[in-house]
């Protein structure tokens, strides 16, 4: 989908949201106003006037470039060559169909202790990249298991079990999320495929189009996996299982309630419709899961490929310099999708929250999972910017800072990093509670993610001479 369009419409939907829940909109000026921004005002050199960075040396033949789209990308090999092709081919078979991948299947990202090039940073980010759709497809392959079983017995042991899987899914989602570029990334993007949407689609999300699509089984039809994104993916999936009521979002003058359809459903009926509609969402992540793993596979041909090969024939990165502009365009997640909208939306620091707070722009509300899927961003952030092995091990954002003698950066963005996953830790209570009982407590989380993302869009993008994405472009609030 056009990602302006995109961005427009998921600002739209609180509001629309907080709407249908009040009825009315309160004046502006009983908003607390957000903390001032630091916005990037040009490229130019780094700090003391070092020099724009050159590759650092030799490009070795499988190393990679960056991809092109907004949020993300996890990093963390930059080892390249037959070895690598090799362990990763065995990670992807069965991709979307076939034998399980993931897990122990999954071949664990290469990491290169070898000097810092640019080639090694989009080796690091491909590899990484290809882990994480490798680990979701397994995750998307239990979640369909669990969802199959659930609508063979709509029982609490079958909803339990979904839920976890659920859950699980969930959290190498949320780190995936960061990896935004390429096949995941909007197909206004080189090399864009929409798979994220398609995945998981929020803040694009109706409870009322799933609930109408409830009452006329569309989620049976052949058609479902072509039909509106808000209402399809792990997004529709959480409100399927997590939530037990009998009630819908719908307004009155809605098809369902108007006509008496949606009240006429007995509760065997309806939790018997809410587990077939489930398990035919889950089915559907997994083939978008299974065509994400295959599209970043490293053979001839898939994006790694595409992506490594940046300036040097690549059919979609004409440069070097392209590529590392895609994957550090994917950061930016943690500044628009996890400060602004995650955050600054629920504390009532966006235009489009009229009131002091607007809980239903939670992200995860039936699940209360919106502090675990914070958590799980940063966790997608620092593979990407330090590096996607173990402890933060290989190579990242934060080796080509040290190559070119900004290591303070490179040391401060770390500490903010670090400052920002405690603060998200020490929510003792879901991120839904403590908006509600400890708002302090909330914005105090807000605070630490904007100390690393001021970083982000001023000092780094300068030192890097990397651009800004465009959704940052002129970002005062």
């Amino acid at each position: 989908m056009n990602r302006a369009w995109n961005e427009r419409a998921a600002r739209r939907l609180p509001t629309a949201l907080l709407l249908s829940f009040l009825g009315l909109t309160t004046a502006v000026a009983c908003r607390k106003p957000p903390p001032d921004e630091l916005v990037y005002t040009g490229r130019g050199l780094g700090p003391g006037g070092a020099q724009p960075p050159d590759s650092g040396g030799p490009q070795p033949s499988g190393s990679s470039g960056g991809g092109g789209a907004p949020p993300a990308t996890s990093t963390g090999s930059g080892a390249t060559g037959d070895a690598t092709v090799a362990s990763t081919t065995a990670a992807t078979t069965g991709a979307g169909g076939g034998e399980p991948v993931g897990g122990d299947v999954c071949a664990p990202v290469p990491v290169d202790g070898g000097p810092f090039s640019k080639a090694k940073l989009l080796a690091a980010a491909a590899d990484c990249a290809l882990n994480r759709a490798c680990e979701f497809e397994a995750q998307a392959r239990a979640l369909n298991e669990r969802a199959s079983a659930l609508a063979r017995d709509p029982g609490e042991p079958s909803a339990a079990a979904a839920r976890d899987a659920w859950l699980a899914a969930m959290r190498v989602w949320q780190e995936a999320e960061i990896f935004r570029f390429g096949p995941a990334a909007s197909s206004t993007q080189p090399g864009g495929q929409d798979l994220r949407d398609q995945i998981y689609a929020w803040p694009l999300v109706s409870r009322c189009k799933v609930e109408e699509q409830i009452v006329s089984r569309a989620y049976a039809q052949p058609s479902f996996s072509s039909s509106l994104i808000n209402a399809r993916g792990l997004a529709a999936f959480e409100y399927l299982v997590f939530h037990v009521g009998a009630d819908n979002a719908c307004s009155q003058f809605s098809p369902i309630n108007a006509s008496g359809t949606w009240a006429a459903l007995g509760a065997g009926d309806l939790a018997q419709r809410k587990a077939d509609y489930a398990a035919a969402a889950a089915a559907d992540v997994l083939a978008r899961a299974g065509a994400l793993a295959r599209a970043w596979a490293p053979e001839a041909g898939s994006f790694r490929e595409k992506l490594t090969q940046a300036g040097r024939g690549s059919p979609v990165y004409a440069t070097e310099q392209d590529a590392l502009n895609a994957v550090s365009d994917a950061m930016f997640y943690i500044e628009k999708e996890l400060k602004d909208w995650k955050l600054g939306r629920p504390l009532g620091f966006t235009e489009d929250c009229t009131t002091p707070t607007c809980p239903e722009a939670l992200e995860s509300r039936f699940a209360q999972a919106s502090t675990a899927h914070l958590r799980a961003n940063l966790n997608g952030f620092r593979r990407l910017f330090q590096g996607c092995g173990e402890g933060g091990q290989g190579v990242g954002f934060d080796d080509w800072l040290r190559e070119v003698g900004s290591a303070d950066l490179a040391d401060r963005m770390l500490a903010a990093l670090s400052g920002a996953q405690a603060a998200v830790d020490s929510l003792d209570v879901p991120l839904e509670q403590a908006l509600a009982t400890d708002r302090a407590r909330v914005e105090a989380v807000y605070n630490a993610v904007k100390a690393l993302t001021d970083l982000l869009k001023t000092e780094f993008v300068t030192t890097l001479n990397l651009e800004l994405p465009q959704s940052s472009e002129g970002d005062n609030d």
